[in-house]
């Protein structure tokens, strides 16, 4: 048992502290909600339970809570149990075959509410892979890492190229952006059980998580027409999706399962 003390210093804050019967009730709403809630997107009749407008809003983050069920259901569940040699061509299998999904869902004949899934399968075959490194990693790769990502991203919005991979999958590219910082940066508890991290640092990536999107979506489609800075607020428009995805992700594990690593001593 986890003496007061060691939680009165704040040495450990692992998920040791959160009770096990806490630890399942959160974990079978989050399964369980998501999990429902793709039920009745991807069987149209979301709008049966839910006001039309509302639905309509909810049903188009479906990528969202794809990749948010399936990553933590990967780190719950999977991560723990991928140990020696065999870890990381297991995760590059997983990945694999997530490529293979993905590209399945793009290039196949289903309904558009099926096939945007692929976005979803695209990021986490990246995703999954990344998460199975050995950690902790140099502190300059998740950044460097991100910084490609952006400088992508940027190449693409400037140039105006339709058919680049990051216009087209630009939710999966929002994911390649954010995973690094989520997990090695800001909530590297999440991965990490002994790592340092900082409350407000975390706190604060959740709001901007929340508001920047929130915040574009907001301005409304007539202020992110045109070229500069209308084309990045349209980019951000197209990504929530992604957004919403490590959202839900890093809360569920840093805020219900209190996976925050240990807190910095002030």
């Amino acid at each position: 048992m986890i003496s007061e003390a060691a939680v009165a210093h704040g040495s450990s804050s692992d998920p040791g502290l959160v009770s096990h019967r806490r630890r399942r009730l959160v974990s079978g709403l989050f399964y369980g909600g998501l999990g429902l809630l793709m039920l009745l997107i991807l069987t149209a009749t979301l709008s049966d339970v839910l006001p039309a407008a509302v639905a309509r809003r909810v049903g188009f983050n479906s990528e969202g809570y794809t990749f948010a069920l399936l990553l933590a259901a990967w780190i719950q569940s999977a991560l723990p149990r991928l140990r020696g040699r065999a870890r990381m061509p297991l995760a590059l299998l997983a990945g694999v075959l997530c490529a293979v999904v993905a590209l399945a869902l793009f290039d196949g004949d289903w309904t558009s509410r099926v096939k945007t899934l692929n976005e979803a399968f695209f990021g986490l075959a990246l995703v999954l892979p990344y998460t199975a490194l050995r950690r902790p990693l140099p502190r300059w790769v998740p950044p460097a890492l991100s910084a490609v990502v952006l400088v992508a991203i940027a190449y693409t919005i400037t140039t105006d190229n339709p058919d680049s991979p990051a216009v087209l999958l630009a939710e999966s590219f929002a994911l390649y952006l954010l995973v690094p910082i989520a997990f090695d940066v800001v909530d590297r508890g999440i991965l990490q059980p002994r790592a340092v991290t900082t409350a407000a640092v975390r706190w604060s990536f959740y709001l901007a998580l929340v508001v920047v999107p929130v915040a574009v979506v907001e301005i409304g489609v007539d202020q992110r027409q045109g070229s500069g800075f209308p084309e990045v607020l349209e980019y951000v428009g197209r990504i929530h999706e992604g957004v919403i995805g490590i959202l839900l992700v890093v809360v569920f594990f840093a805020v219900g399962l209190g996976r925050t690593g240990r807190r910095r001593r002030s």
